[in-house]
């Protein structure tokens, strides 16, 4: 009997244009904070556009103004907004923090406090993550709890973390933004969610880099391993987290990951990654390229965007390329 499939969720996305005041603090509102906002007079032909690409675990937007204004939001952000500026400047200050990014540069709005903005003829790019996808991936991989995580700055750690963090944004913006966009597919749009926030963890100053001990991760069994491997297999077509994974077997994620590589060589999401090109696999056996099946539609399927690495993958667990099995 044939696994179910994910069905795909296309990327919603809206475009929006203004030149009204009400109709701009009403878009910062609805798509990023509660603000109170004061415009520089706007000349004739002046804008505010907004292009908003949005899926279940993540959403990325291209906004261009060349009206200035500047403003407030008491109750600040609820979930994490990343941005890239292109031109123009963008000022953010809080009581923990205070920066002006300029063309190149990277930031975020600090999480839940108030925040004040100013802005300048500005062009950016914005990346938007739940909170909590940021503290559960933080507890899953540091053992520090999702309460306790906090970010110490808005700015990158390093030049280097800058660079990979513009990089990062760039192809998570682009994969959002592509007319096709791969992250249609609920299994890549999660990796792609986790990997930002992975990221985020690496690239901001926060508590998972400042904690000194961090306790174990308890014991594990090998019952618990078995559950969670079970579970992966029956649920391999959704796309599954951690932590998800670690409450169906009973045990923390931090000692799910331990019990893992005790007894299988590798991790939950890993295990999980080779159910997933077994079943590709499966599915190349399946397949009739005279129907039009193809290598890259099946690996899309399985959550695998990158048809290099998943060829590559495929003859490393295989001996074959996937297209010589789709032949067969």
């Amino acid at each position: 009997m044939s696994a179910p499939q994910e069905q795909p969720d296309p990327v919603r996305r809206s475009s929006f244009s203004f030149h009204d005041e009400a109709e701009i603090t009403d878009f910062i509102r609805q798509t990023y904070a509660e603000n109170a906002t004061r415009f520089a007079p706007i000349r004739n032909g002046a804008r505010f556009s907004a292009l908003t690409n949005d899926t279940p675990v993540l959403g990325a937007d291209r906004v261009r103004t060349s009206i200035d204004y500047t403003g407030t939001s008491t109750e600040g952000f609820s979930d994490y907004v990343f941005f890239v500026v292109h031109a123009g400047s963008v000022q953010v200050s809080s009581r923990d923090a205070d920066t002006i990014a300029h063309g190149g540069d990277v930031a975020f709005y600090p999480l839940r406090v108030p925040v004040q903005f100013d802005m300048h003829g500005f062009d950016v790019t914005t990346m938007r993550l739940p909170a909590d996808r940021i503290a559960r991936v933080a507890e899953e991989t540091t053992g520090v709890p999702a309460a306790e995580l906090r970010f110490h700055g808005i700015t990158p750690v390093s030049a280097s973390m800058h660079r990979y963090w513009r990089s990062l944004l760039g192809l998570a913006s682009g994969a959002l933004m592509d007319p096709d966009s791969p992250l249609s597919s609920p299994l890549l749009a999660e990796d792609m969610a986790r990997t930002v926030a992975t990221a985020a963890l690496h690239t901001f100053p926060n508590t998972t880099m400042t904690r000194g001990h961090v306790p174990g991760p308890g014991p594990i069994t090998s019952a618990a391993v078995r559950r969670a491997a079970a579970y992966i297999e029956a649920h391999a077509h959704r796309p599954l987290q951690l932590g998800e994974i670690a409450t169906a077997a009973g045990a923390s994620a931090r000692a799910l990951q331990y019990g893992f590589r005790r007894h299988l060589g590798t991790t939950p999401l890993g295990y999980l990654r080779r159910v997933r090109l077994e079943l590709a696999r499966r599915d190349l056996h399946r397949a009739d390229p005279t129907r039009g099946d193809t290598v890259a539609a099946i690996a899309t399927r399985w959550g695998f965007a990158n048809p290099g690495r998943f060829a590559t993958a495929y003859r490393a667990a295989y001996g074959v390329l996937p297209g010589q099995t789709l032949r067969d």
